[in-house]
């Protein structure tokens, strides 16, 4: 995802939506000071129009520069004395021209200086901006950083795919050794999307990665997070999560779930597909929460997919979600031999799915092939 681009492309686009507007602004003003010209002259003999040259003189000064706007300011004091009624002499229409080309000049002054406070405005508003994209973009950086690098074990292929619905996300995955014959994996989804859902991401990596190794088993890593959640998150912040252990040589997974969308297992002997529906409470709300481990025996070819309710709720164009129906025939269909295929298979048959639709929640798979 290229953040830093889509950032400059927006900027690119607004300032086009800008000139665009500046121009149509500028065929106003040529308009309405012909109209009141026109007007003047033809239309209405005896009374002067001029006043109504203040508009298009308004309308210049709020997107010309200064001197354009009293050069126009010249031009309509010139037009009303030519197009307006006759002066009773010479020295009232001298008078008369005064006060038209004074009060133009006094509008167009006063509003360029609002429209050039205006533009200050906006440039301080744009330079923040920029900061704060950047920011972001460093942040989304960082956070990509927190993931975890491919792992390459024996009887195992793991692969995974994220893709946040803004420049940061809420969800999580990882997935590391925590001795010879033991590999963790987890997904996770912070409530919330954005900047605030992101800020829990480095938290759970750090404190999974430091208390993984020290605890039994996925239940007792699950229950230790949910006790560290509830002392620096807000009480309506909360985290699904599910959590598994896999022990590669005796081909046994251990798991527990915390409200988390349910994985998908997919048994290659007999092309049958299983949702690992076991679950608890989620993380971070409820006191003395309870999970428990589930233990299911493995073979080769086996598939286990777990995924971020951005894959199964991202809608298309009709407002109709991928589901876990089409997530599980993807996965029985599939025949590819790969963990990092069948990410990308599910990835971009979502994406084709939704179509032009805006993407609504992070989207993130993870895929374990044993073999």
């Amino acid at each position: 995802m290229n953040i830093q681009g889509n950032g400059t492309a927006a900027a690119q686009g607004l300032e086009t939506n800008e000139r665009r507007v500046s121009g149509l602004l500028d065929v106003v003003v040529g308009v309405a000071t012909t109209a009141v010209a026109v007007t003047d002259w033809e239309i209405i003999a005896n009374v002067s129009l001029g006043y109504l040259y203040v508009l298009p003189i308004a309308l210049s000064a709020l997107v010309n520069t200064l001197p354009i706007t009293l050069g126009l300011s010249v031009l309509c004091t010139v037009l009303q004395d030519l197009f307006g009624p006759p002066a009773e002499s010479l020295k009232w229409r001298i008078i008369r021209d005064l006060v038209y080309l004074s009060s133009f000049l006094i509008v167009g002054f006063c509003v360029s200086m609002i429209a050039r406070q205006r533009n200050r405005m906006a440039d301080e508003i744009r330079r923040q901006r920029d900061g704060y994209e950047q920011d972001l973009a460093l942040a989304a950086q960082v956070q990509r950083q927190v993931l975890p690098k491919p792992l390459s074990v024996p009887g195992l292929d793991i692969a995974a795919a994220m893709q946040p619905a803004r420049m940061l996300g809420g969800d999580y995955y990882d997935f590391f050794e925590v001795g010879t014959d033991l590999v963790d994996v987890v997904i996770a989804d912070v409530s919330g999307k954005g900047a605030a859902a992101a800020l829990l991401m480095p938290s759970l990596a750090v404190a999974l990665r430091l208390r993984a190794r020290e605890l039994e088993g996925p239940a007792e890593v699950i229950k230790d997070l949910d006790e560290v959640l509830k002392q620096i998150t807000r009480p309506a912040t909360f985290v699904t999560m599910f959590y598994a252990r896999i022990h590669r040589s005796k081909k046994i997974i251990q798991y527990a779930s915390a409200g988390h969308n349910p994985p998908v297992l997919f048994r290659q002997k007999t092309r049958t597909v299983i949702a690992l529906k076991e679950s608890g409470p989620v993380l971070g709300i409820l006191p003395n929460a309870q999970f428990y481990d589930t233990t299911l025996q493995l073979e080769s070819g086996d598939v286990l997919t777990l995924f971020t309710d951005g894959i199964t709720e991202q809608e298309n164009e009709a407002d109709e979600e991928f589901s876990n129906e089409r997530l599980q025939t993807v996965i029985a269909d599939s025949r590819v031999e790969a963990a990092d295929a069948l990410v990308g298979k599910i990835c971009s048959t979502v994406s084709t799915f939704s179509g032009h639709k805006e993407q609504a929640d992070d989207l993130t798979v993870v895929v374990v092939r044993f073999s």
